[in-house]
C-alpha cells in the first residue's frame, strides 16, 4: 500500500518537475531565426526558378528583390504569431503552475487542520488506562 502512495508522490513530482521544464523550455525557443529563414529559402527558390527561366537580368533583379520584400513581410507575419502563440502558451502554463500551488498548500493546510483536531484531547474523551479496573 505505502509503495502505490509512493509511486504516485513520485509521478506527480515527475509531472510538476516536467511542467517546469516545459515552462523553461518555452521561454528558451528562439524565434528571431523564422523571418531570415523564410526570407532566404523562398527567395532562393524564386531566384533560381527565374534564372532558370532567362528573365532578362534587369527583371529577374525586380523579380528577387520583390520576392524578398513580400516574403520579408511574410516571415515577420509569421513570426510574431509564433511569438504570440509561444507567449499564450507561456502565461497558460505560469497559471496552471499557479493553480497546482495554490491547491497543493490547501490541501496541506486541510491535512494540518485536520492532523490538528485529531491530536487534541477533548475532556469527556475516554482513555484506555482508566477503564483497566
Amino acid at each position: 500500500m505505502s509503495t502505490d502512495t509512493e509511486n504516485l508522490e513520485n509521478e506527480e513530482t515527475r509531472e510538476k518537475n516536467s511542467s517546469f521544464d516545459n515552462i523553461e523550455a518555452i521561454k528558451k525557443i528562439n524565434t528571431k531565426l523564422i523571418t531570415p529563414l523564410i526570407v532566404l529559402s523562398a527567395t532562393a527558390v524564386i531566384a533560381v526558378f527565374t534564372y532558370f527561366k532567362r528573365y532578362p537580368v534587369g527583371d529577374w533583379f525586380v523579380i528577387v528583390f520583390s520576392s524578398v520584400v513580400i516574403f520579408l513581410i511574410i516571415g515577420f507575419i509569421t513570426e510574431k504569431m509564433i511569438t504570440g502563440f509561444l507567449e499564450i502558451n507561456y502565461q497558460k502554463l505560469l497559471a496552471e503552475k499557479e493553480e497546482a500551488d495554490r491547491l497543493a498548500e490547501e490541501a496541506r493546510k486541510a491535512m494540518e487542520a485536520e492532523a490538528g483536531d485529531e491530536t487534541q484531547i477533548s475532556e469527556d474523551q475516554d482513555f484506555p488506562a482508566n477503564n483497566i479496573f
